[in-house]
């Protein structure tokens, strides 16, 4: 992958870039991807650090139940849907936001 002018920092940057958050646990090797705005939206609306090296102690595994899975940025479609995400208004402030 091509080196950015402004890297990925945080779940916003990847959603902004199309990406999509693909969660491996350690120890069961069970993946999970999620839309990366769907992330984004449950970070935010928690008030929780939404930065990509802190987005994986906030998830469990479901089969084994272990902490830290291995976060990678794909373009995949997801695998899990339970995560809503925001209306188009949200977005729209957040990106309004950042300019």
């Amino acid at each position: 992958m091509r080196d950015l002018v402004n890297p990925m920092r945080d779940l916003f940057d990847a959603t902004a870039h199309h990406y999509a958050i693909k969660l491996t646990c350690q120890g069961c090797r069970r993946q999970r991807v999620f839309v990366a705005a769907a992330v984004w939206w449950h970070f935010k609306r928690r008030g929780l650090p939404d930065g990509l090296r802190d987005v994986p102690k906030r998830f469990r595994c479901q089969g084994c139940g272990r902490r830290g899975p291995a976060l990678d940025l794909v373009h995949e479609d997801a695998t899990d849907t339970s995560l809503p995400l925001p209306n188009e208004q949200d977005w729209k402030r957040e990106l309004r936001r950042r300019r």
